[in-house]
């Protein structure tokens, strides 16, 4: 019988940067290759509106693809694309994974993303902590929203997706967080 180390959330944060996204499921490295460009331009056109959101009325807190460290003994790290955290939220004086969920996760979909995998991910990160998730679809222009103990929404590109209780006063065209010109 072969019995494989797991890794831990303090060594998986001195490893090399080789190019492929890291994380840890319980334990297990899981490295997955950059995505393509719709992918980033779409993740830069959600991060970018939710920082200027943020940074104009002084609420909250942006990052990109940084971990969060979300169980333990067997350690879970997993790094959304965006998140944003409220004030006061433990991340923002954490050094090396914060132990919680961000407030709103930013997840953009894959090409290879199957439907399971979009809700099993977003309900990965409701599960641990986060009060919302965004999942944006380039292929299809829409953003699904996931919030705890509700049916997931769908918006697509004529709807205008808006911060709610989390990020008040936020809103805009669901078409404006996928490119400049509708």
């Amino acid at each position: 019988m072969t019995t494989t180390k797991l890794m831990t959330a303090d060594e998986l944060i001195l490893l090399p940067d080789n190019g492929m996204r890291q994380e840890l499921v319980r334990g297990e490295l899981i490295e997955m290759p950059p995505p393509g460009k719709a992918h980033g331009v779409t993740s830069t056109r959600f991060g970018a509106t939710l920082f200027n959101y943020a940074d104009a009325n002084d609420y909250g807190t942006v990052g990109d693809n940084h971990g969060y460290r979300l169980e333990s003994n067997p350690d879970t790290v997993r790094a959304p694309d965006v998140a944003w955290f409220a004030p006061g939220h433990p991340a923002e004086q954490t050094d090396g994974y914060p132990e919680r969920a961000p407030d709103l996760v930013v997840e953009i979909k894959s090409p290879s993303d199957s439907p399971r995998d979009v809700a099993e991910r977003a309900q990965m990160w409701l599960d641990f902590g986060a009060q919302e998730v965004w999942y944006g679809d380039p292929q299809t222009t829409s953003v699904t929203r996931y919030r705890p103990e509700q049916e997931p929404e769908t918006l697509s590109e004529g709807d205008i997706l808006d911060g709610g209780d989390l990020l008040p006063g936020f809103s805009i065209p669901v078409w404006r967080l996928f490119r400049r010109h509708r």
